[in-house]
C-alpha cells in the first residue's frame, strides 16, 4: 500500500526551489563583490601602485627641519653679549578638549593668567572648531615638559588618546646674558617662521645685520617614519642632513666699560634732557672701541623704547628710528671747539706754526666787515699755543686760519681724517665734510677762521674720537675698529703729526682741564687732558645759527702721563645748562673714575699738584 503523501510537500518544495534561487543570487552578488574587489586590487596594486605607495609614504613618513643656532656675539674677553637659544612655541588641540575647566586651571597654573581667561580662549576657538591655538610663544623647552608631565598626572583617568593634546614648535630665540647693553652696536634681530624650512632669525640692524651671513647658520633637515605619538622612529631615518651653525663674532667692547658707560649716560639723560647723547670710549693704541653708549634707546630683551610710525610722514619715519641710530657714525655735527687741538696740532706739522708762536687776544677780531669775538668776550692777552688751548680762544683761531688760509685749515683737518669714513665695521656710517677750497669763490677768510675753530664742517664723533686718540698716540693715527674677529681690513697706521707737536698740544689740554672750561671733568690723583665744546647748532639750509639750539661734548685722554682711553661725551640740544664743561665733562669724569679703578691704575698725581709740566716733556 502507497505511503501518503504530506499535505504540505509542494510547499516544502516550493521553499526549497526559493532559497537554491536565494543562494544563487546570492553567489552572484558575492561573485560580482568579489570580483570587484579583486579588480579594484589589481587596480590599485597594478595600476596605481606607485601613487599609491607615495600617499603611504607621505602619510607615514615625514621630514622635519634641525635648527640651526645663530652664532654668538662676544665682548673682547669673550663674555657672550648676544647668543641663541632653542626654545618653544606650546600650542594646543581645542578640539581634543572634554574636561575644559581641569584644562584652564592647568594651564592658569604653569603659563600664568587667570584660569577664565584660558576657558575662555578655549571655548572661543572649539565655537570657530580651531585646531590649533597657540598658548605661549618662546618658552623654554623645560616648561613643554613640565606641562605634559602635569597634564598626564591631571588626567590619568582619562585613555591617552582622549588627553588633550599638546605639541611643540621648536624656535631659535636670541638672548642677552650681560643684559640690554649697547643696542644700536649689536643690532636688531627678529624671529621668522617657516613649517618647512624651520624656524630662523632676521637680522634687521647692527652688527647682526652687517656679519649676517657669518652669524646665521642653515638649518638641516631629516626625514623618517613617524610612530603614534608623531615621534619619529630612528629605525626608519631616510635622509639627515646635520644643521650648519653659525659663526661667532669678537667685538672690541669691554661688557663691564660698556656698564659704566651706559650709566653714566643714563644719568647725563635724566638731569639734562637732550634730544640725543652718546659716549665712546676708545683705546689709543690699538684703535679699538671699547664702550658706545647711546640715547635715545631700546631693550633688545622686552623692545621697550620702539615705538612704529604714527603716520606716513618722513618725520614720524624719523622718530620711530631714532632709538635704533647709532649715533658715533650716523650723526654729523659742527665739533665746535674740540677741533682746535687738531688744528694747532697739524698747523705745527705743517711748518706753518712754531712751538713758540704766540697770539695777541683783544676779545674779538674783524675779518671782512663781520666781528668775531670770544666766548664771554674775554680778553686773553698775549698767548703761547697752549694758553690758547686752555682757554679756547677764538681769535687766535681765526688768526691762524688767517695766517694760514683756507687751503692750509682744510689739509689741517684733513691731516686728521675729519673727512674720511672711518670703516670701523658699523653700517649706515656717515662721511664728514666741508666745502673745498677749490668751490668758496668768496669769503675765503671768514670760512678759514670759522673753519679753524670748529665752524662750518661736519663730521662724525668717532673720527672726533680717533683724531683725539693720534695726539694720545704720539700723534700715530690709528683707524677705529669694533670687530676682533674675523680682523677687519683697516687702513694702515700713519704718524700723522711728531710726537713733540702730540705732546705741547696734549700739555694744553691739561691746563685747559686744570685752569680752563674742563675743571669738572678733573680725576682725584690722575691727570686728565680734555677739550670741552659748545657748538651752536646750524639752521637748515646753512642759514646761519640757531641761538638756543647747542651740542654740548668733551672729548678727553686719561692718563695723560700715560694715555689709555680717549672718553668723547655729547649732549645734542640739553636742557638745564648747555656748556660742555657742565653737562658732559661730568659723565667723563664718572667713566674715566670708572677705569682707573678697573684697570687698576695707580695714581700719578699728587692732590696739591695744579700746574703743569714744562711743556714739550711728557706729563706726570
Amino acid at each position: 500500500m502507497a505511503k501518503p503523501v504530506p499535505y504540505n510537500c509542494h510547499a516544502t518544495v516550493r521553499l526549497k526551489a526559493q532559497e537554491l534561487q536565494r543562494i544563487g543570487i546570492t553567489r552572484g552578488l558575492l561573485a560580482l563583490g568579489g570580483a570587484a574587489v579583486v579588480g579594484r586590487l589589481v587596480q590599485l596594486q597594478g595600476f596605481n601602485h606607485a601613487e599609491m605607495r607615495a600617499e603611504g609614504e607621505r602619510r607615514r613618513f615625514v621630514q622635519r627641519p634641525l635648527l640651526a643656532l645663530r652664532g654668538a656675539i662676544l665682548d673682547r674677553h669673550g663674555t657672550p653679549l648676544a647668543q641663541t637659544e632653542i626654545c618653544c612655541h606650546i600650542a594646543i588641540d581645542p578640539m581634543s578638549i572634554r574636561e575644559v575647566d581641569a584644562f584652564a586651571r592647568l594651564l592658569a597654573e604653569h603659563l600664568g593668567k587667570d584660569a577664565s581667561y584660558w576657558q575662555t580662549q578655549i571655548l572661543q576657538a572649539q565655537t570657530h572648531r580651531r585646531r590649533y591655538l597657540r598658548v605661549a610663544p618662546q618658552v623654554s623647552l623645560n616648561t613643554l615638559e613640565q606641562l605634559r608631565r602635569a597634564r598626564d598626572r591631571r588626567f590619568a583617568h582619562l585613555k591617552r588618546s582622549e588627553r588633550p593634546v599638546i605639541t611643540g614648535e621648536r624656535a631659535p630665540i636670541r638672548r642677552y646674558p650681560q643684559g640690554s647693553i649697547a643696542p644700536q652696536v649689536l643690532g636688531l634681530t627678529q624671529p621668522q617662521e617657516d613649517r618647512e624650512e624651520g624656524n630662523w632669525i632676521l637680522a634687521t640692524s647692527g652688527i647682526e645685520r652687517t656679519y649676517d651671513r657669518r652669524l646665521s647658520g642653515v638649518n638641516g633637515k631629516v626625514s623618517g617614519e613617524r610612530a603614534a605619538g608623531g615621534v619619529l622612529i630612528p629605525e626608519t631615518v631616510r635622509e639627515r642632513v646635520a644643521p650648519q651653525h653659525g659663526e661667532r663674532v669678537q667685538l672690541t667692547l669691554d661688557a663691564a666699560i660698556q656698564q659704566a658707560a651706559e650709566d653714566a649716560l643714563e644719568q647725563l639723560w635724566r638731569k639734562h634732557r637732550p634730544k640725543g647723547a652718546l659716549i665712546i670710549v676708545l683705546e689709543p693704541r690699538t684703535g679699538d672701541i671699547l664702550a658706545i653708549a647711546n640715547r635715545p634707546t631700546f631693550d633688545l630683551i622686552t623692545r621697550a623704547g620702539l615705538r612704529p610710525p604714527r603716520n606716513d610722514s618722513q618725520a614720524e619715519r624719523d622718530r620711530a628710528l631714532e632709538p635704533l641710530r647709532n649715533r658715533a657714525v650716523e650723526f654729523l655735527y659742527e665739533p665746535g671747539s674740540t677741533v682746535k687741538p687738531l688744528v694747532i696740532a697739524a698747523l705745527l706739522e705743517q711748518g706753518q706754526l712754531r712751538p713758540d708762536s704766540r697770539f695777541q687776544c683783544n676779545g674779538s677780531i674783524v675779518i671782512s666787515k663781520r666781528r668775531i669775538s670770544c666766548s664771554h668776550h674775554q680778553r686773553h692777552g698775549n698767548q703761547t699755543l697752549d694758553a690758547v688751548v686752555c682757554n679756547s680762544c677764538n681769535v687766535a683761531m681765526a688768526q691762524m686760519g688767517l695766517r694760514t688760509q683756507l687751503t692750509g685749515i682744510y689739509n689741517a683737518l684733513q691731516r686728521f681724517h675729519l673727512f674720511e669714513p672711518m670703516r670701523a665695521g658699523f653700517a649706515y656710517e656717515e662721511v664728514g665734510r666741508t666745502i673745498p677750497p677749490e668751490k668758496v669763490l668768496w669769503g675765503r677768510d671768514v670760512r678759514a677762521a670759522n673753519l679753524a675753530f670748529g665752524q662750518g664742517l661736519l663730521t662724525t664723533p668717532l673720527a672726533i674720537a680717533a683724531a683725539y686718540a693720534a695726539l694720545a698716540n704720539e700723534g700715530r693715527w690709528i683707524a677705529p675698529r669694533i670687530v676682533l674677529e674675523p680682523a677687519p681690513e683697516r687702513k694702515p697706521p700713519q704718524q700723522i703729526i711728531a710726537p713733540e707737536h702730540a705732546r705741547l698740544v696734549l700739555n694744553g689740554l691739561v691746563r685747559a682741564v686744570e685752569e680752563g672750561t674742563g675743571r669738572q671733568a678733573r680725576l682725584q690723583g690722575y691727570w686728565v687732558a680734555g677739550k670741552t665744546g659748545t657748538a651752536q647748532k646750524a639752521l637748515a639750509g646753512g642759514r646761519g645759527y640757531a641761538k638756543d639750539r647747542y651740542i654740548a661734548s668733551f672729548v678727553g685722554v686719561v692718563p695723560a702721563d700715560a694715555p689709555r682711553a680717549v672718553i668723547l661725551v655729547m649732549a645734542d640740544e640739553p636742557r638745564n645748562g648747555y656748556y660742555g664743561g657742565e653737562v658732559a665733562a661730568p659723565a667723563f669724569r664718572q667713566v674715566a673714575q670708572f677705569l682707573m679703578w678697573y684697570w687698576r691704575i695707580p695714581s700719578t698725581r699728587r692732590e696739591n699738584t695744579r700746574t703743569t709740566p714744562p711743556r714739550g716733556a711728557r706729563i706726570g
